[in-house]
C-alpha cells in the first residue's frame, strides 16, 4: 500500500480539523451558526470580489476551445443573411420589372401599337452622341431604325440602329434630338430639345403662344412626326420671354434617363398585345 508523505499527511490532518470545526458550528447553538454564516459571508464577498477581477479572464479561457468554432458559426449566418438579402433584391427588382411591364402594356392597348420590353445594358456614347442606351433587343425581336421607346409613361427616345441582338436609343434629352410637342392646356405644338442634364427645352412655333409653369407637353401632333404621339414629354417648369417678345420654356422630363431599366420598343405593325421578349435576358 502506498504511503502518504509528511505533507500530504498534515495536509489531510488540517481538512479533518476544518470539517470537524464546521460540523460542530452547524450543530451548535445560534451563536455558532451566526458564526458560521460570518465565516461563509467572509468567504462569499471574497468570492465576489476575486471574480469581478479575475472573472473576465476567465470566462475569455473557458471560451477559447470554442473560438474556432463560434467564427465558423458567425461566417455561416453571414453567407445565410447574405442569400436571403439576395433573395429579397431578386423579389424586389422581380416586382418592379413587372410593374413597368404592366405599364408597357397599357401604352400598347391605348396606342393600338406592339411594345417590344426591352432591357437597357449599356449607357454612353454611341454612334457619335452622348445621349444614348443600348438595349438588348435588335432586328430580329421586330426592332428598326426611327422607332419610338417608352418606359410606359413617358417618350424615352427613339432608335438610331439595330443590329440582330441590340440597339442604340438616342435619348430625348439628347442636345441634338428635337420632338414634336403639344402643349396639353393650350394645345399649341411646338418642338422640344434636349439639355442633357438640364432637362428639355419647348419652343411654340408661334413665338407669342401662351405657355404657363404646370403646363403638361406630349408628343405630337399625330403622323407629323417621327415619334408616336401621345407620350409624356414634361412639364413647364419656367418660362422665359426674350426682348423680341418670343417665349420659351423649361420642361422638367417625365422619365428619367439615369433610372432607366426596361423600357418598351413601339413596333412599326399595330397588334394587340406586349410581348415578353427581350425582357427577361
Amino acid at each position: 500500500m502506498r504511503q502518504l508523505t509528511r505533507r500530504q499527511r498534515v495536509s489531510a490532518i488540517v481538512l479533518a480539523v476544518l470539517a470537524l470545526c464546521f460540523i460542530t458550528l452547524d450543530l451548535g447553538g445560534g451563536s455558532l451558526r451566526q458564526a458560521h454564516a460570518g465565516v461563509r459571508g467572509t468567504l462569499g464577498s471574497l468570492y465576489r470580489g476575486t471574480d469581478a477581477v479575475l472573472g473576465p479572464a476567465r470566462r475569455w479561457a473557458a471560451g477559447v476551445p470554442d473560438a474556432g468554432t463560434n467564427e465558423g458559426h458567425i461566417q455561416a449566418l453571414e453567407h445565410e443573411n447574405a442569400t436571403l438579402r439576395g433573395k429579397l433584391n431578386a423579389r424586389t427588382v422581380d416586382r418592379q420589372v413587372g410593374t413597368r411591364i404592366a405599364a408597357l402594356q397599357r401604352a400598347a392597348d391605348g396606342s393600338g401599337h406592339d411594345v417590344l420590353p426591352a432591357r437597357v445594358v449599356a449607357f454612353g456614347p454611341g454612334q457619335g452622341f452622348d445621349w444614348t442606351v443600348t438595349l438588348d433587343a435588335g432586328t430580329k425581336s421586330g426592332v428598326r431604325t426611327g422607332q419610338t421607346v417608352t418606359d410606359g409613361v413617358g417618350l424615352v427616345g427613339r432608335v438610331l440602329h439595330a443590329d440582330s441582338d441590340s440597339s442604340v436609343v438616342l435619348l430625348a434629352a439628347d442636345p441634338g434630338s428635337g420632338v414634336g410637342a403639344r402643349d396639353v392646356r393650350s394645345g399649341e405644338i411646338g418642338v422640344v430639345t434636349g439639355r442633357g442634364n438640364d432637362g428639355l427645352t419647348y419652343t411654340p412655333i408661334d413665338p407669342h403662344s401662351d405657355i404657363e409653369v404646370g403646363d403638361r407637353l406630349l408628343t405630337g401632333p399625330d403622323k407629323a412626326s417621327s415619334y408616336v404621339a401621345g407620350l409624356e414629354l414634361g412639364t413647364v417648369t419656367s418660362v422665359r420671354t426674350s426682348a423680341a417678345g418670343t417665349r420659351t420654356a423649361t420642361v422638367k422630363p417625365a422619365t428619367d434617363p439615369s433610372t432607366l431599366d426596361v423600357v418598351g420598343v413601339v413596333l412599326d405593325h399595330v397588334a394587340t398585345s406586349v410581348t415578353a421578349a427581350g425582357a427577361g435576358r
